[in-house]
């Protein structure tokens, strides 16, 4: 309630104004921020805006009280977070590469639209796009800004659970998007069907690898260790499939 004097000297309690929670807000930016960049975007627009989102919510977390402790950018965390970050991304990437390698799982990397990538292109996505507006910007929107506002207020088992879920959902649309073109694509005949388990299938593995990035993050006290994961994965997929699309093509008669 706030005390309002009137002018006859009578104190008139009324209510406070509803605030809205920071974290919902943050939630609205994303979910504006994903329809922008997969609906109205030109690449490489949605490049600069994932950037661009990622260090004005960061601002937004600041300007509501996150410390850069609670937003993993603390420079005193930045060695555990390298060392932590280096061991996921050589797991991450041995991971990959084992996939890539066995004749069973090889075929789920397979990226048709990789063998029209030119080297430059190539050598944009590796250098810019993926460590830069993929992993840095997507680890600074949800295990940075959006974990921090979560952890005013909940608790940290329902902060990691929440940006875990976001973090999937964040990934429907660019699902759809390429849909055809990817490797599983081509192992379900109803393309309607092969959608919806396409969609299921990549939120849920996202929503498990976000909620593996939030426990680096947490674990290290910095957003290094998440971001240097994410990259990792996101590279060696990048490599691998391009790889195996390039050695496909020059077998082909």
């Amino acid at each position: 309630m706030i005390p309002v004097t009137t002018l006859g000297g009578a104190t008139d309690h009324r209510a406070e104004p509803a605030r809205i929670p920071p974290e919902l807000t943050g939630v609205a930016v994303l979910a504006l921020h994903n329809l922008a960049v997969h609906r109205l975007l030109p690449a490489p627009a949605d490049a600069a805006m994932n950037l661009v989102t990622a260090a004005g919510l960061t601002g937004f977390a600041r300007r509501v009280g996150c410390s850069d402790r609670d937003l993993g950018i603390r420079a005193e965390d930045a060695a555990s977070g390298l060392w932590t970050g280096l061991a996921a991304a050589a797991v991450a990437a041995g991971a990959v590469a084992l996939g890539a390698a066995v004749p069973g799982t090889r075929r789920f990397f397979h990226d048709q639209r990789l063998s029209d990538v030119g080297r430059g292109r190539a050598a944009y996505h590796l250098a810019v796009r993926i460590p830069l507006a993929t992993a840095l910007a997507e680890e600074l929107l949800f295990r940075g800004a959006l974990l921090a506002l979560f952890r005013r207020r909940h608790s940290r088992t329902t902060a990691v659970l929440c940006t875990s879920l976001l973090f999937g959902a964040s990934h429907v649309l660019p699902t759809l998007d390429h849909y055809h073109g990817n490797p599983a694509s081509a192992l379900i005949d109803d393309a309607a069907r092969g959608r919806r388990l396409a969609v299921l299938a990549t939120t849920m593995s996202t929503t498990a690898a976000g909620a593996a990035f939030a426990w680096l993050r947490l674990r290290s006290r910095s957003l290094l260790a998440p971001v240097l994961a994410h990259a990792a994965i996101n590279v060696s997929a990048y490599l691998a499939g391009r790889r195996i699309a390039l050695g496909r093509r020059t077998a082909a008669p």
